[in-house]
């Protein structure tokens, strides 16, 4: 993969969702580093030469084992260091209300708190020294995926608007055919199930606006998991120029 210029979604693999979280504004005037930190669906990759373009140090796999299985990527090839880290949210849908009106942003309000500790162990996996440049990724680089990069955009200071805005980026990528095209055991939302298939910004909105009401903001929600402050700090740093 050659470019003369940053890309927010890159053309690697099979992927229909492999984004660059660079150059995205953060308090005190510093912005995102483009080529640090990345998210996407799941896919097979079988170029090494792409991969090693981007430098990855880590992956961090989201999905179960079930989900790897239907669908593995091969990044384990080509990476030194991939993690699995499952967060499972179909165990949480039953928390969804039938009548809600925005059921993606209840999920992602049941992850942040049922899953407290497992999005913390993930955090502090990006936050480890030489962890980065890494891919964070699920089935479709969503819901789990999208939970996880909001979290670590607004622990090191990204406003709340551009973190809903970068996630409902998804929404431009995520088709009717990626949907049809991937196996029901793969961990993406049933293709006839359209509620979940948004990326509306209000979804991850209110994801947010629970965060800080009920755990004082996204910094908090981790040290009060047990991430030490000075390893958001080491993001921080690692993350931003």
């Amino acid at each position: 993969m050659t470019t003369s210029a940053p890309l927010r979604r890159l053309p690697v693999g099979t992927t229909y969702n492999l984004r660059d979280i660079g150059d995205y504004q953060v308090e005190d005037s510093a912005r995102t580093s483009w080529g640090r930190l990345f998210r996407s669906d799941a896919a097979r990759f079988t170029d090494g030469a792409d991969i090693a373009a981007l430098g990855l140090r880590t992956v961090i796999d989201l999905r179960d084992d079930a989900e790897r299985a239907a669908l593995p990527t091969g990044l384990d090839a080509f990476v030194p260091n991939v993690l699995h880290r499952p967060l499972d949210p179909r165990a949480l849908l039953s928390a969804v209300s039938d009548a809600a009106e925005d059921p993606l942003g209840e999920l992602y309000v049941a992850l942040l708190r049922e899953r407290g500790a497992e999005l913390t162990t993930i955090v502090a996996d990006l936050a480890r020294p030489d962890a980065l440049p890494a891919l964070v990724h699920c089935a479709a680089g969503k819901d789990r995926t999208g939970v996880v990069i909001a979290l670590v955009l607004s622990a090191i200071g990204v406003a709340d608007e551009v973190v809903a805005l970068d996630y409902a980026l998804t929404a431009d990528y995520l088709t009717a055919d990626f949907f049809a095209a991937i196996p029901a055991e793969s961990g993406a939302a049933d293709p006839a199930d359209q509620a979940l298939h948004g990326a509306r910004p209000e979804s991850m909105i209110a994801m947010l606006r629970v965060l800080t009401a009920e755990y004082g903001g996204a910094r908090a929600y981790l040290t009060g998991h047990g991430v030490p402050d000075e390893a958001i700090d080491q993001l921080r740093n690692t993350l931003t120029h």
